[in-house]
């Protein structure tokens, strides 16, 4: 009988042991669920709207890219939590700013339409060839303005992973057309809506004249830099006229190029991507 005793506190004890502070440990440390499986095919269909409205215009209507990345798998590969902080916080040093229309449960929803993207047909993979593109690059000036792993100039925005935030289409476009869809400036994060590249002309109360990129503004004062690098901070109080020029562009357009060394071109600023 006593043996049976024993018999039955030892089986008792294991089975504590099994559940006890090993056990809560273990179902603290497994991951959260989640917010995304608890949505419903209503959300989803609200989550497509807000994508509609807030990110296709730089991310394609079907995530493939243009002004900003192709996203097609993106929340697949790097998982939800990433891509709600993407959306809530933005990633600095990019056009990528937060997107302050989103709530959180917004920001769900749009992550849950996000998961109907595959890899499968994310967007048009750049035709040329990269090498022949590096060499076209450096006999059309471009290093003048533009920075590569710190060797060039800083007049026009970085390009070292120039390959991970713009898709190939749009990078050909810009290099026909530089000023009708210029990125914003990574620089004035606070005001990512607007393009950070606006040719703009001031004109003094005496007629000088001053034409350059809008670096900053506000009230009182108006920063451009001009076509050679200068700065020029004015006092608008001494200013007659401000004309913004949209659709201008610093940046010579490439249609001088044919079409293989144009596609060349595409192919080696895709191929910027950095450190992997």
């Amino acid at each position: 009988m006593n043996a049976i005793r024993l018999l039955c506190v030892a089986v008792l004890l294991c089975l504590v042991s099994a559940f006890g502070p090993n056990h809560r440990l273990a179902a603290q440390n497994a991951p959260a669920e989640s917010p995304v499986s608890k949505l419903t095919p209503a959300d989803i269909e609200e989550g497509k709207g807000w994508y509609g409205a807030q990110c296709a215009g730089c991310h394609g209507v079907d995530g493939s890219g243009g002004m900003g990345p192709n996203i097609r798998g993106a929340v697949q590969r790097r998982g939800d939590d990433w891509m709600f902080s993407v959306i809530r916080n933005g990633i600095p040093g990019t056009g990528m700013g937060p997107v302050s229309s989103l709530n959180d449960k917004r920001a769900w929803q749009t992550i849950g339409y996000l998961h109907t993207f595959t890899a499968a047909g994310g967007g048009e993979a750049a035709k040329g060839d990269a090498a022949k593109g590096k060499a076209v690059y450096d006999s059309s000036g471009c290093a003048a303005c533009h920075a590569i792993s710190g060797a060039g100039g800083g007049f026009g925005p970085e390009l070292t992973i120039i390959g991970r935030s713009r898709a190939p289409k749009y990078l050909h476009n810009m290099l026909l057309d530089p000023g009708k869809n210029p990125p914003s400036d990574p620089g004035l994060p606070e005001r990512a809506s607007n393009t950070g590249y606006l040719v703009t002309t001031a004109v003094t109360k005496d007629g000088h004249k001053i034409e350059g990129v809008r670096v900053n503004e506000d009230t009182f004062t108006l920063v451009l830099r001009d076509a050679s690098g200068n700065y020029h901070s004015l006092d608008k109080a001494n200013l007659q006229k401000i004309e913004p020029q949209p659709g201008k562009s610093i940046m010579p357009n490439y249609t001088n190029l044919s079409a293989a060394d144009l596609d060349d071109l595409v192919a080696y600023l895709s191929s910027l991507k950095g450190a992997q």
